[in-house]
């Protein structure tokens, strides 16, 4: 329990993409979702985990899974901006589902940026066919 208690910051991102195996369902281990919580400020993990997300196509993160229940926790508290820039910079099944997640929400006062966001990307010819087949399963 020492060891949890005593995990840094880089430790438990270290724990986190360590736990992405491509074709794999992700799986966090209790110490590390326990020394999540314990850290002093654990939103400083959103953006890392964003980006664990965002670069690790192939992994199963559930839905939501554990990943996701954890920086949605941050809902309407700076998660949105971090997952919008995560999504420009490495659109993926996973986090356009998390965005539409987010735009469902009809009192988000961010919805239209991620309406805007999502049209973007679709007309953007660097993101793959199957990025926009993916928008293309929600309603905007």
């Amino acid at each position: 329990m020492t060891e949890v208690m005593n995990m840094t910051k880089e430790q438990i991102i270290a724990a986190l993409k360590a736990a992405a195996k491509p074709y794999e369902s992700y799986y966090i281990d209790d110490e590390v979702g326990e020394a999540m919580m314990r850290l002093s400020n654990p939103f400083d993990l959103v953006e890392p985990i964003l980006e664990i997300i965002g670069t690790n196509p192939t992994v199963d993160f559930g839905m939501p899974g554990g990943l996701v229940r954890f920086v949605e926790s941050f809902y309407k508290k700076g998660y949105e901006e971090l997952l919008i820039a995560s999504v420009k910079k490495n659109p993926t099944a996973h986090n356009i589902w998390m965005i539409h997640r987010c735009y469902n929400d009809i009192n988000n006062p961010m919805r239209e940026k991620f309406k805007e966001l999502i049209m973007e990307l679709k007309e953007d010819s660097s993101v793959s066919q199957e990025i926009k087949a993916e928008i293309d399963e929600f309603n905007w």
